[in-house]
């Protein structure tokens, strides 16, 4: 298989199908959509929004504190880029995750007269009045990523925090037999992906009394602080940690380092759970750590212009618009319910940086530290 970059978007009104090998990426309808039971899927008449362009949209970031989020924005000002027709100009804030300032943000967006607002909160509770503000003044909302907590928005894009949480926990139980001790390392505390993706696990893991949670810490995205909190996880409980839980790939590394510090030797590391980074991949093929990937691509900023064209054409959008997600896994180390798209072996760039995001959609030349794009400003 050539290396590429993976996790192509496709939207739920996009049908494929090919014929493809364990080695090929997923590029179907996404599983969520296609497994749902429900025989009623919820979607949005946007007629109201409706309007002629071309539309200045705004775009408020809760920050660009890590790898994925650049890559985030990165995808959104190329859509912007190639809807140059559309869209006179796309006004960018970044909150430096801070929630006053976001919702600063947001009341500053609207006073510029914004046709439509795409909003990643930086929390769910603090965003959500600014949020509902514009809603409720006629401005539609187009949540990506993280939302808020209320529904008053028009559609939110991502893919499914809750499956990701509810894969990740049946793959550890799966692989621990039904009986284990786990340590679930979040990501930030009250943003929307970590709670979403801890409470879908938790209603997995509450299936199976054997299944043990010894601890539940927090690295805020960061591979440092997820070393830190790890090494002191490690010093408490050591070898009765049988598996980690991580809620994305960008705290992972900080806790395979603290295994491997710990003297925790090849094969010797304990399951690991992890999201669209380069690094785990790299890691668990040399120190032989049996992974679970689930992708949460950062092509979603792309896709959420895309959705934002569709609700200001007045064109009927899902409540949650989600994209693919990839999943894989280390040789040997799919389960009975877990089963890989592709081998990590395949998905790995081992060449490529560790905070490379394998997901990204940017294309294999995209440098996140060099991109440059002549979006319309």
């Amino acid at each position: 298989m050539t290396k590429k970059l993976l996790g192509a978007v496709i939207s739920i009104a996009l049908l494929g199908s090919a014929s493809m090998s364990l080695a090929d990426p997923y590029a179907g309808v996404p599983r969520t959509f296609l497994f749902n039971p429900s025989l009623n899927v919820c979607f949005k008449d946007t007629a109201e929004f409706k309007k002629d362009g071309p539309y200045t949209i705004g775009f408020s970031n809760a920050g660009l504190g890590d790898s994925w989020r650049v890559v985030m924005l990165h995808s959104m000002e190329k859509a912007a880029a190639e809807h140059k027709d559309k869209i006179k100009h796309l006004l960018i804030t970044d909150a430096g995750h801070d929630d006053a300032k976001q919702v600063s943000d947001i009341q500053d967006l609207i006073s510029q007269g914004v046709d439509l607002l795409i909003v990643s909160a930086n929390t769910e509770q603090a965003v959500d009045p600014a949020v509902s503000r514009a809603m409720e003044q006629g401005i539609p909302v187009v949540m990506v990523d993280r939302r808020v907590a209320s529904d008053n928005f028009v559609t939110f894009v991502t893919a499914s925090d809750a499956m990701m949480g509810r894969l990740f926990a049946q793959w550890i139980v799966e692989k621990l037999h039904g009986k284990g001790n786990i340590v679930i390392l979040g990501g930030q505390a009250g943003s929307s992906p970590n709670e979403l993706r801890v409470t879908a696990a938790k209603q997995v893991l509450d299936q199976y009394p054997d299944i043990k949670i010894l601890d539940t810490v927090y690295s805020d995205w960061s591979p440092v602080k997820g070393k830190q909190v790890m090494q002191a996880v490690i010093s408490k409980y050591g070898k009765d940690i049988n598996a980690v839980l991580s809620t994305h790939g960008l705290q992972t590394p900080g806790s395979i380092e603290a295994f491997v510090e710990a003297g925790f030797k090849e094969g010797q590391i304990p399951p690991h759970t992890t999201s669209d980074v380069n690094g785990p991949l790299q890691m668990a093929l040399k120190y032989k750590v049996p992974m679970l990937e689930v992708g949460y691509p950062p092509a979603m900023g792309g896709t959420s212009i895309e959705v934002a064209l569709k609700v200001l054409a007045g064109a009927k959008v899902p409540c949650t618009y989600e994209i693919n997600a990839q999943i894989a896994t280390t040789d040997g180390d799919e389960t009975p319910s877990i089963r890989p798209d592709v081998h990590i072996k395949d998905m790995v760039m081992p060449n490529a940086p560790a905070d490379m995001l394998v997901t990204g959609g940017m294309g294999a030349d995209y440098n996140p530290s060099t991109y440059k794009v002549d979006y319309p400003q």
